[in-house]
């Protein structure tokens, strides 16, 4: 991997490796969450939150806490990465809104992240050195008994390029294929049952474990569950120093949630009003 970055201080060209770059990641989305801290791509360490706790009552604390473990302050960090969704409303909207602050304050860049891509990472590193997957489908807790998911497919890649990610013995990455919805099990893969027939299928998320026996009657043989996917922050933070993830750093105002559905309190808005619409 040949991730170049500008060594602040001096001003020299310098690779990551040599620098050291450090990369805080925040999880919101789910009740417990996560956060990780990583120099490039090596995870230093990663917390799961307190799912008895708010995200907003939590957060600030165990943040100053992780980073008080290896004697560092949020002025030391040089790249934020948030997960931007699908998940709970009010819990990303408190990762991303504190992520906001912490990269605008000290003028750092932010890399956003879908839960979903992130899961895809996921998959897509536990097979790398096994047979790949035709398709990986993130499957995740939409609560209202529904899942958020997708349909992702791999797109092979130049070598000189597949040289720079993580995934070199993969020489790939994963494209979506079909966009992120917000479904009910039975009726998501009624409408996928001919893009998924014949295929050998990777289905990964924390909705997997509940809806085991489901998935195992309904999809073909030559699928993998994957139960219990990593934190998710751990990874995230290591996908930040890489491509093509790297390079979709942004400013933090530019950072948008991915909703797929939209928030209970707009529906319910709308509902008083007499509005319609999903």
């Amino acid at each position: 991997m040949d991730c170049v970055s500008i060594e602040r201080e001096r001003g020299t060209v310098k690779t990551l490796r040599e620098l050291g770059l450090l990369t805080l990641a925040v999880d919101t989305t789910t009740k417990s969450g996560g956060l990780a801290l990583a120099r490039d791509t090596q995870i230093l360490e990663e917390q799961p939150g307190d799912e008895t706790r708010t995200h907003g009552e939590q957060l600030p604390g165990t943040l100053r806490a992780l980073l008080a473990r290896h004697d560092l302050t949020t002025t030391e960090i040089d790249r934020f990465a948030v997960a931007l969704g699908p998940g709970s409303f009010t819990g990303l909207r408190v990762g991303i809104a504190t992520v906001q602050g912490l990269a605008l304050a000290h003028g750092r860049a932010v890399v956003g992240l879908s839960v979903l891509d992130t899961l895809v990472e996921v998959g897509a590193r536990l097979t790398a050195n096994s047979d790949r997957p035709d398709i990986i489908v993130p499957w995740v807790d939409a609560k209202r008994g529904q899942v958020f998911s997708a349909m992702y497919r791999p797109e092979e890649v130049a070598e000189v390029e597949a040289s720079e990610t993580d995934n070199v013995a993969l020489g790939q990455r994963w494209r979506l294929a079909v966009d992120a919805v917000a479904m009910e099990p039975a009726a998501l893969l009624n409408g996928w049952a001919d893009y998924l027939a014949h295929q050998r299928v990777l289905v990964i998320g924390d909705a997997v474990g509940s809806h085991r026996s489901f998935l195992e009657t309904r999809l073909t043989p030559g699928f993998r569950l994957v139960l219990d996917p990593p934190l998710l922050a751990g990874v995230m933070a290591t996908m930040a120093a890489c491509e093509p993830w790297r390079s979709r750093a942004t400013t933090p105002h530019a950072l948008r949630p991915v909703y797929v559905r939209r928030p209970d309190a707009e529906l319910a808005r709308n509902r008083r009003r007499g509005v319609g619409g999903p």
